[in-house]
């Protein structure tokens, strides 16, 4: 039987050039705009879900590559400091950028739609209408009918809109052949939940789709971490220590926290299944190299995709051989 592959993404903001990176190498190898073609299911989170629905529409991985390092300073170059009224960024420079490159691939002169992803999707993000996670998802089982309407860049800027640094996601859109106007209304980064995606996917694989952990081979890919350790002893942990605009310590040690407990929950599930095969490509900061999540340094974004390069010199040959020697048939 053929194993069910799954890629999932990391969120991490301009960070995604690095999976990007990693991406658009293993595209060398294999064909621009094929990657896929070598998995049944992608999971994405934040920068990690704008990668996923692009490379669900065959976009060439080095296009979002170039997209984040050209416009690294449209996207988070204009910081408003105004934290009582208005987030760091302001979302229609990263939506603009979004909606005009999917729009360009889809090669319809529309808005492409989740129905016209090539792969099952799953996009985490957070409604705060509801209060509850959301995950947008392809109608790959015949329940799933309400998410296939949804525009891609819609699904992306929600998935992608951190707190603090976007505003909440809010848009309208009309259901596919029809003047059926819905709401898609304050939707955050599914970062606060899933910044690393990959145990949805895992969970999405044995429930809804039927499959056993077995059969399952997964490649996730981070956005790389700054672990965060204090060995100073400090009476007051501030407001200001977690909050400090420059490092924004809070929403890092969250997302950081969760895509660390993922990686160490799926590694001890892979070591009591020795045929479920588990991949995790990711990279540690430290003092002497650190990207945050809206750097806008060139030098800085062009080492970390150089980082990219040598992860893939180390780990492409393994990624090559088990996930992607052949190509999945779409029924």
């Amino acid at each position: 039987m053929d194993k069910f592959k799954i890629l999932s993404i990391d969120g991490g903001g301009i960070k995604g050039v690095f999976p990007a990176k990693f991406l658009t190498s293993l595209e060398e190898e294999i064909g621009e705009g094929q990657i896929h073609k070598h998995f049944d299911l992608i999971c994405g989170t934040s920068t990690g879900g704008i990668i996923a629905l692009a490379l669900s529409l065959g976009i060439p991985a080095k296009e979002i590559l170039k997209l984040y390092q050209k416009n690294a300073k449209t996207i988070f170059g204009s910081k408003s400091y105004n934290f009582f009224t208005k987030p760091f960024y302001k979302n229609e420079p990263l939506e603009k950028l979004i909606k005009d490159i999917f729009i360009k691939y889809h090669l319809k002169n529309e808005d492409p739609r989740i129905i016209d992803a090539k792969v099952k999707l799953l996009i985490p993000t957070y409604s705060l209408i509801d209060g509850a996670t959301q995950v947008l998802k392809t109608p790959h089982t015949t329940d799933l009918l309400i998410d296939k309407h949804v525009p891609m860049y819609m699904a992306a800027m929600a998935t992608a809109a951190a707190p603090t640094y976007f505003n909440a996601y809010s848009n309208t859109f009309k259901r596919i052949d029809s003047d059926t106007v819905e709401t898609f209304s304050n939707k955050v980064d599914g970062g606060i939940y899933a910044n690393n995606p990959s145990m949805i996917g895992i969970i999405e694989a044995t429930t809804r789709l039927e499959k056993e952990l077995s059969d399952i081979q997964l490649l996730s890919i981070g956005t790389g971490q700054l672990k965060y350790s204090e060995a100073k002893n400090k009476k007051l942990w501030s407001v200001w220590y977690w909050l400090w605009i420059s490092k924004k310590r809070i929403f890092e040690l969250f997302m950081q926290s969760q895509s660390q407990l993922t990686h160490n929950s799926i590694s001890i599930l892979s070591q009591f299944n020795e045929d479920f095969l588990y991949k995790r490509i990711d990279l540690d900061f430290d003092h002497n190299f650190h990207v945050n999540m809206d750097e806008t340094n060139a030098n800085k974004l062009d080492k970390l995709a150089e980082i990219g390069t040598r992860k893939f010199q180390n780990e492409g040959k393994y990624v090559l051989d088990t996930f992607c020697s052949s190509s999945i048939s779409v029924a």
